[in-house]
């Protein structure tokens, strides 16, 4: 997997074992290197959000998986958020969703992040690169 691709001090990379420790090591990472930009506090917590989704979902499922990379580049008006692993090829986002619920009685356990995620981006999309699982979702940095 590559690491911090453009090397601009715009861009943050950080590759992790895949264990449950990389959620939280992760976003302390990320959030720490996006302090130094304008960013709301509203896409701040999309992106922490996301990150959890994302990051978890290759901890719980991610079978084979030994290690995850983060990458984010901040544009001024998005942040492209990049999360690789190494497992078996999987896009969570073929998988249909839940059907809607309208009582906690029907509700669907599990299955809520993929149309999390959706909602809190700009754009979401998988891809297959070889041996490595690629997510890359853009959220609004205002």
């Amino acid at each position: 997997m590559p690491l911090n691709r453009s090397g601009r001090s715009e861009d943050f990379a950080i590759r992790l074992p895949v264990r449950i420790a990389a959620v939280e090591d992760g976003r302390l990472a990320l959030t720490s290197f996006l302090e130094r930009f304008d960013i709301d506090d509203i896409a701040i917590n999309r992106i922490e959000v996301i990150l959890e989704e994302l990051v978890s979902n290759i901890v719980r499922h991610g079978e084979g998986a030994d290690v995850l990379q983060i990458e984010a580049e901040y544009t001024g008006q998005t942040i492209r958020l990049i999360i690789e692993d190494n497992g078996p090829g999987f896009n969570p986002f073929e998988v249909p969703e839940p059907a809607p619920f309208t009582t906690v009685e029907n509700a669907t356990l599990g299955r809520q992040g993929i149309p999390l995620i959706r909602r809190l981006t700009k754009s979401v999309r998988y891809h297959r690169i070889g041996s490595v699982n690629r997510i890359t979702a853009v959220i609004a940095a205002h």
